[in-house]
């Protein structure tokens, strides 16, 4: 395996970035936050920002392969916009809109940070297990797909949190997310289940879902029993918060194992054609 240690420093940044996402939801979260809880949370931003910058770096100028520059470059400038939105929101420039983006780009860029941990891992350098997609939809097309909705339903929960938007297209919106995730790890499942990258991905993807279901169910009860700044409240706001950036993040490295392992499904038209001439 190629730099172990830009691997173990990018699974540290991924533990660091999950926690900054406790404390950011715990923070923003209830009343308005104390002036010391909100520094805290930037002295904490800040660290990881600098932890970042140098595994990006590291990605970027140390790893020859394309594919993990690429993802280097996008995480920076996810980085980058991610402390812009959070010193907007600090700030009360466009408090609303710039909290929402804030609480976007977060889970954004820890499923970027997931992602270079898997691309410097000792299992992606064994190579991929081919294997041929023959469901339908396509299982490459779901891979596309489901980042996308998690993304969106991210987004509808930030609407919702800074009262942009009312309750209800959150829950439609995780209803149909969780329909489409749970046939993207179903079809892995049937079709491919000792695969040896695929069906861990997809079981843990499924776990990791529907117990993103149950805090989403969890939070909406206890705002129904206490007032927004009761810790209990705070507490599984947060926690579902928190689910949602697991849940981008597995999502994403599901589809990057889709689409590394799994080919196009074989028409037969394409196999007769080579017969016929």
């Amino acid at each position: 395996m190629k730099n172990p240690w830009l691997h173990r420093l990018a699974i540290l940044l991924a533990v660091c970035t999950l926690l900054l996402i406790i404390d950011g939801a715990m923070v923003s979260s209830g009343a308005q936050p104390a002036p010391s809880t909100t520094s805290t949370h930037r002295l904490a931003a800040t660290a990881v920002s600098l932890l970042a910058l140098g595994v990006v770096v590291w990605l970027i100028f140390g790893d020859a392969r394309p594919q993990a520059r690429r993802l280097g470059w996008i995480t920076l400038a996810i980085a980058i916009l991610q402390d812009s939105v959070g010193h907007a929101a600090v700030l009360s420039m466009f408090p609303r809109t710039a909290g929402i983006a804030h609480a976007l780009m977060a889970p954004l860029f820890f499923a970027a940070v997931v992602a270079i941990a898997v691309l410097t891992s000792g299992a992606w350098s064994r190579g991929p297990e081919l294997v041929y997609d023959y469901g339908w939809p396509s299982m490459r097309s779901l891979a596309i797909m489901s980042p996308i909705l998690v993304v969106l339903q991210i987004l509808l929960g930030a609407a919702f949190r800074q009262k942009a938007l009312t309750l209800l297209p959150h829950v439609l919106g995780a209803m149909f997310v969780a329909l489409v995730i749970l046939l993207e790890s179903i079809f892995v499942l049937q079709q491919f289940p000792t695969h040896r990258a695929l069906a861990p991905a997809a079981k843990t993807l499924l776990g990791v879902a529907f117990g993103q279901v149950f805090l989403g169910i969890s939070a909406l009860t206890m705002k129904t029993m206490a007032d927004d700044t009761a810790p209990p409240v705070i507490a599984t706001v947060a926690a579902h918060v928190t689910g949602g950036a697991v849940t981008l993040a597995t999502t994403i490295v599901l589809s990057i194992l889709i689409r590394r392992n799994v080919q196009p499904r074989i028409e037969e038209e394409d196999v007769e054609a080579p017969a016929a001439s």
